[in-house]
């Protein structure tokens, strides 16, 4: 049989509709006028993503070709497989010949469900299912909508590992393996679907300079994209998954649950790769685990009564420990503070800490396919990565409907072809055009830059402490975040993003970065005759602390733009990651402590 030819589509004969996400690597927009894989019970809906500007220098169009064709090479059987565990490139975009972006299926709705925020004030809104998602506490996770046992986890990482055993012998690594770029189901089996699919390598290329989700790197020194990272990651999946931690990295928890498990995740994270056990043996193990494994969901909390609560716990990132600054101060000894007038007021306080968590990536599971440079993933309802519509024996063209179709091959036509129009995957039949806002997009959209908010994210209970930002003056004491931009896609280098989907499907995201104001509490820590003091948090100043912090100190002064040692007098003096000067002075110290 002679090679079917290329799909490539011309840009001008996609009708787009709806924008759903942008990412550092481009933008993903529906398309009404196409379908992929007609012959599958009249075919998939279709996405666009089009590569940004800043990064066509480094495209490979002939990776990204290869990408496409590799399904005209494949059995049958092979390339069936392929497109319904994987999001496949399906088609080339070009303008005026050069190659501009791809065509992309529609997630599969299965791999949706129905979000509903701890607080109540979201119900129902759909969601991809992305893996982070179970990178959290149980009751997190149910909280938010999802049914998932013990079994399922086993079940889902098990596919996973099978999945990527046969992509191994196909030849393709996924290279940025992380739970952004993995979404799961558990209805009607457990199962996962792989997104982001033109960040892989197939046979030695890759489309993109190979990049990585933080903190899921390959070790320092070892190459991008081979077998052996894959399977690093794999194994770093699986500790995170049964330690329902983002950044975790021992495995006492899964081998608490199948020693064989935890010995396979020590050596999966060996710096020597070829310790690593193949995807395969993973897959053997994790089945077996699974049989046994507990089939009862964990139970939602119970719904609080009252206004949210602050909590004492102690805020993570997923880089390691939160940022700390060690204070430094002039010569001599600071006036004497009156530590005992505090110590009983504070002990008599039952407010609990406003924990503010600056870089805690999973305080939005940010729906869809995730770019590897930018981190960020794609809104709910996105038409995130790619399937092919051929595949064996199926036609490898496009074509208008009722035209006719490009290419050889045996079989019903599997290409492209005007559908009269397609809704985005089974998200919705609303149209966004005439879909009013709500108050709260409203709220959202009154928010501009420069603005300052005094709303705060409760570490505890995974979620902000009002449905809407409450800008202040950014000299008062509650103004805890300076808005540094308003997006439509993925913040910068915010210290925090606070995500919000419209009801016509855009987004008003507020990239957040840390106020300090004089008057405001923090904790600290005893280091030597130092204070290291915690700049991700704040606290009522009459308010207890952790038991790991022994001083509470208040907010004298705060140069944003920094200032020389001897600005704080006898205060002390902290510097920022960002260049601010803090000045502060001890209110409460533990029992027993020196004046600091």
């Amino acid at each position: 049989m002679s090679p079917r030819p290329l799909p490539v589509v011309e840009h001008s004969t996609l009708a787009l509709g709806r924008q759903f996400g942008q990412g550092g690597q481009g933008t993903v927009h529906q398309v009404t006028n196409k379908r992929i894989n007609e012959a599958d019970g009249g075919g998939w809906d279709v996405a666009y993503k089009e590569y940004a500007a800043g990064v066509l220098p480094d495209l490979d169009a002939a990776a990204l070709a290869a990408q496409v064709g590799l399904l005209g090479e494949l059995s049958a059987a092979e390339g069936q497989w392929l497109c319904e565990k994987c999001a496949w490139p399906a088609a080339v975009v070009e303008r005026q010949g050069s190659a501009c972006g791809f065509l992309m299926r529609a997630v599969p709705d299965r791999f949706r469900f129905s979000f509903r925020s701890l607080s109540g004030t979201s119900t129902g809104t759909k969601r991809l299912a992305n893996l982070e998602y179970l990178l959290n506490d149980d009751a997190y996770v149910a909280g938010i909508g999802l049914t998932i046992s013990e079994r399922d986890r086993f079940e889902i990482l098990a596919d996973l590992a099978a999945t990527l055993a046969r992509l191994h012998r196909i030849g393709i690594t996924v290279g940025d393996l992380s739970p952004k770029n993995l979404l799961f189901t558990t209805d009607p089996r457990p199962e996962c679907f792989l997104i982001d699919c033109d960040a892989m390598r197939v046979r030695g290329a890759t489309v993109l300079p190979q990049a990585e989700t933080p903190d899921w790197q390959v070790l320092p020194g070892e190459e991008k994209a081979t077998r052996a990272s894959d399977v690093y990651k794999l194994a770093l999946l699986a500790v995170r998954l049964f330690a329902r931690d983002q950044t975790a990295t021992d495995p006492a928890a899964l081998a608490a649950l199948s020693p064989g498990l935890g010995d396979l995740a020590r050596a999966g994270l060996a710096p020597d790769a070829a310790r690593r056990p193949t995807p395969a043996t993973w897959a053997e193990q994790l089945k077996a685990a699974g049989a046994t494994a507990s089939t009862t969901p964990a139970a939602p909390p119970k719904a609080r009564k009252g206004p949210p609560r602050s909590t004492a716990s102690t805020p993570q990132r997923p880089g390691g420990g939160g940022r700390t600054g060690t204070a430094s101060g002039p010569g001599g000894s600071p006036p004497t503070v009156n530590w005992s007038a505090y110590k009983g007021a504070a002990a008599a306080v039952a407010a609990a800490l406003i924990v503010i968590v600056i870089a805690f990536v999973s305080t939005h599971s940010h729906d869809g396919s995730s770019s590897a440079t930018s981190g960020t993933g794609l809104p709910a309802g996105t038409q995130a990565g790619t399937t092919t519509g051929t595949y064996g024996g199926t036609s490898g063209g496009y074509g208008d409907s009722g035209g006719a179709t490009y290419g050889s091959g045996s079989g019903t036509d599997g290409g492209y072809g005007d559908s009269g129009g397609s809704d985005s995957g089974g998200v919705t039949d609303t149209d966004p055009a005439t879909t009013a806002p709500s108050a709260e997009d409203q709220a959202f959209g009154a928010v501009s830059a420069d603005d300052c908010i005094s709303d705060y994210y409760e570490y505890e209970n995974t979620e902000w402490s009002s449905s809407t930002p409450t800008t202040v003056s950014c000299s008062a004491t509650d103004a805890y975040f300076r808005v540094a931009s308003v997006e439509d896609g993925s913040c910068g280098s915010s210290d925090l993003t606070w995500y919000h989907h419209n009801s016509d499907y855009t987004e008003t995201n507020l990239c957040l970065d840390r106020n300090y104001a004089a008057g405001q509490c923090m904790f600290a820590e005893a280091d030597g005759k130092s204070l290291s003091m915690y700049f991700n948090a704040v606290t009522p100043c009459d308010a207890s602390i952790p038991q790991k912090y022994q001083y509470t100190v208040r907010l004298t002064r705060v140069y944003p733009g920094g200032a020389p040692n001897d600005a704080c007098g006898y205060d002390k003096l902290w510097k920022t990651d960002s260049g601010a000067v803090l000045c502060g002075r001890g209110i409460w110290k533990r029992h027993g402590l020196p004046d600091l």
